[in-house]
């Protein structure tokens, strides 16, 4: 674990790569780095490996040499395909440290184990890559590297993982909304976790921002129908890793939102089931008889008299039903014993 606060900014790639973990950590607030100090410059199809034993590899060619041409030249104004390499290898940096962050109590042995499950390699490369995108430019101005490369963070690069990175920022958007978060919290939280922890997270996450958790029993099995619906879709995203940027980001989205489809469809059904169990509040309660005053039954209209006959006396009383017309009766409008539930396509 690294612990150590940056407190000069580095002016050399050796000392970038030494405090580059450290940056991260603490931009992340994540407890922890699994980085070991390692690095090895690697020559192969992948820009960067975050190994499970701690060591990072980052390629040659496409990394190292371009950051340690940045420091050669350090404060020389470079045109801007020169400054993107630059920005596209630091995107690398931190996305491959960012792979190393978790609470006090991860492993890597866990995170390795969670990963090789259904969803999770696609859920932490998408959190990994949308956060470092997001990040990126903090990461540059807390090294200094803005000044010793002027004009780094006026450029921009395209990032990787267009399958992943669109569906991840949808659902992390919604549950934010859903759950009354500040914007990005839910992929910050999730850039916390190693994989290990982050679908239980994520789970908790859509539960929680359901009525549910005042409703259901703690022995529902909701929560894992839930997570069978994130893994399932989220896994789906696979199937759109090779296609072109633009048709892998529209198919990323769609997936998203089917998703999000089937979540609220589960959590409806689930909130109907115990919703109904319940008495309905607004009900009205039986009404209370209430006898009239007499001025009151005088005014609610009295039975009209029959022609007068002079050779009969008029009737010292009348029959107490013929007084006055009766109230209708209230009657109470039954609940209805089902909803529809809309399913969203």
């Amino acid at each position: 674990m690294t612990t150590t606060a940056v407190e000069a900014h580095p002016t050399s790639i050796s000392e970038l790569f030494a405090l580059s973990a450290e940056t991260a950590r603490a931009l992340a607030g994540a407890e922890q780095s699994a980085w070991n100090g390692h690095i090895i410059e690697s020559s192969s199809a992948m820009l960067g490996l975050a190994h499970w034993d701690g060591t990072l590899y980052l390629d040659r060619e496409s990394i190292v040499d371009p950051l340690r041409h940045l420091y050669e030249h350090a404060g020389a104004t470079r045109p801007t395909p020169t400054l993107i390499a630059y920005r596209e290898s630091l995107a690398t940096l931190l996305h491959e440290h960012a792979h190393f962050l978790g609470p006090t109590d991860a492993t890597q042995e866990a995170a390795r184990e969670a990963f090789t499950k259904l969803g999770s390699r696609q859920l932490e490369e998408g959190v990994t890559e949308a956060w470092a995108q997001d990040h990126l430019d903090d990461f540059i101005h807390r090294l200094g590297i803005d000044k010793v490369a002027p004009g780094i963070d006026s450029v921009r690069s395209n990032g990787y993982y267009a399958a992943f990175v669109p569906a991840v920022r949808e659902l992390t958007t919604e549950l934010d909304t859903r759950n009354g978060f500040p914007a990005g919290e839910t992929l910050s939280l999730l850039n916390r976790q190693t994989a290990a922890g982050q679908f239980p997270l994520l789970v908790d996450a859509v539960y929680n921002s359901t009525r549910l958790p005042d409703l259901e029993p703690p022995s529902a099995d909701t929560r894992s129908r839930l997570e069978s619906i994130l893994r399932s879709g989220l896994a789906h995203l696979e199937t759109y890793e090779l296609s072109p940027p633009d048709l892998a980001t529209t198919n990323s989205l769609a997936t998203a939102n089917q998703v999000l489809s089937h979540l609220d469809h589960e959590t409806h059904t689930a909130e109907a089931t115990y919703t109904f169990n319940q008495p309905d509040p607004c009900v009205l309660p039986p009404p209370t008889r209430r006898i009239p005053s007499p001025h009151e039954s005088a005014l609610s209209g009295v039975t009209p008299p029959s022609p007068a006959r002079p050779s009969s006396p008029l009737s010292s009383t009348s029959h107490p039903a013929s007084r006055t017309h009766p109230h209708p009766t209230h009657t109470r409008r039954s609940p209805q014993s089902a909803q529809s539930l809309e399913r969203h396509g």
